[in-house]
């Protein structure tokens, strides 16, 4: 599984990624620097190495990180087992601080190991 995340949101994957080798589920964590140009060789080859790619952004998934991800993996061929997109949908932001909001979309580091688990069907297990 890869965890591919762009902006400040990156340090939220690294910290889900440190949980959830804690529970025995490693990830490949991919920063992704650029949207524009897209690093198309490395995404490829992780969709491939790791069978799975969760994008996390804090944008709008319409026209965001995992719609790209999307396209340069149809392009080129590759077809991971799954492609989740985290990002904002279709809604209008509350305020509030930036941790709070990433909690409040479920775009904290708690909601990607949730969404991690759901995509490989395992219980998520009680976390400290």
């Amino acid at each position: 599984m890869t965890l591919a995340a762009t902006g400040g949101i990156l340090g939220e994957a690294i910290l889900a990624a440190d949980i959830l080798a804690d529970q025995g589920v490693f990830c490949r964590v991919l920063s992704v620097h650029t949207v524009k140009p897209l690093d198309s060789d490395t995404l490829t080859a992780a969709a491939s190495e790791t069978g799975g790619i969760v994008s996390i952004e804090e944008h709008a998934a319409d026209g965001g990180l995992g719609g790209a991800i999307a396209e340069v993996l149809m392009e080129a061929g590759v077809f991971p087992r799954f492609l989740v997109r985290m990002a904002l949908r279709n809604t209008f932001s509350s305020v509030g601080s930036q941790q709070y909001l990433r909690k409040v979309y479920s775009l904290d580091a708690a909601a990607i190991v949730r969404t991690v688990f759901a995509k490989l069907d395992i219980a998520v297990p009680a976390l400290a």
